[in-house]
């Protein structure tokens, strides 16, 4: 463990004394109001974290974080699979993710293929905003799930990875996004009033959103030294990453409303399934990596 490693650690906790003092001023603003709490949450949020800095921080040649990846995509993969088939092709969804995983993070990748990248997801983000759950099959959300969306997330995670070995860029992308979700379902409890996207997910709000936004924000700054940016240049980043991963976990509430399920499954108890707990990574993942590519 370096100092960095431990910075990187104490800004962490800062930030999560910052989300409990927020969280019992919830209690004290709203002891009557609506909304899941998240103290059941806490001691798995705070493992499964430091679980994923630590995959970033072991020897790249473990493939620690590669298989921990992998197996969160066939979840994922998995996870809505279940929700539109009960059959034997239940498991061709998974199996078709971590091909496709494999296929992406193995072959060359050039420009085009980012900037094909990029417009995918823009589409993705403007039709998750502007459509309603019913316009939409729902088998199309499965498919374009498992084939473009996990393996591009998890592909663009390991080629973060593989420009910094070091693992400290992984733990910028993690942390920002965890502050982003945390933060923002805390706000919004507290504060939140005016809803964000009825249509697509009712609990979140606008108060909430630019919450999460700012603590992701100030955590990007927070972090920048370890991945050696300006404290402008990170906290940029991390709002950049921040709103694409609002975007993902819009996308992920919007599958939700067409599969006509609350969450994806139970496999982390209080915090729902896979899909629910790293939604935030579907967007935020491969545009930091084009962030990294085009900008620097």
């Amino acid at each position: 463990m370096t100092t960095l490693h431990w910075d990187v650690l104490q800004i962490y906790f800062v930030f999560m004394v910052i989300a409990t003092v927020l969280a019992f001023a919830r209690r004290w603003l709203r002891p009557h109001g609506s909304g899941e709490s998240v103290w059941r949450k806490y001691p798995l949020y705070i493992f499964i974290n430091l679980c994923f800095l630590a995959a970033g921080w072991l020897p790249s040649h473990w493939h620690v974080l590669t298989v921990l990846l992998a197996l969160l995509g066939a979840l994922a993969a998995w996870e809505i699979a279940k929700a539109l088939i009960s059959s034997a092709l239940l498991f061709v969804f998974p199996l078709l993710t971590l091909i496709l995983i494999t296929l992406v993070d193995v072959l060359a990748i050039n420009l085009w293929l980012k900037l094909w990248l990029a417009i995918i997801l823009l589409v993705a983000a403007f039709g998750t905003l502007t459509r309603k759950p019913a316009e939409y099959p729902a088998f199309a959300f499965a498919a374009i799930g498992c084939v473009v969306f996990f393996p591009m997330c998890i592909a663009a995670f390991l080629w973060v990875h593989q420009s910094d070995t070091s693992g400290f860029l992984v733990a910028f992308l993690y942390l920002v996004i965890a502050t982003n979700d945390a933060l923002a379902q805390i706000t919004g409890q507290a504060f939140g009033r005016k809803q964000l996207t009825p249509h697509v997910s009712p609990g979140k709000t606008v108060e909430g959103a630019l919450g999460g936004l700012f603590f992701a924000g100030a955590m990007g700054a927070a972090l920048s030294h370890t991945v050696e940016m300006t404290y402008m240049t990170g906290g940029m980043i991390a709002l950049t990453i921040g709103f694409a991963g609002l975007v993902g976990d819009l996308t992920a509430s919007m599958w939700k409303r067409v599969l006509g399920i609350k969450n994806y499954s139970a496999l982390l108890g209080a915090q729902g399934g896979v899909m629910d707990r790293f939604d935030g990574l579907i967007f935020a993942a491969p545009v930091f990596y084009l962030l990294l590519t085009l900008a620097f």
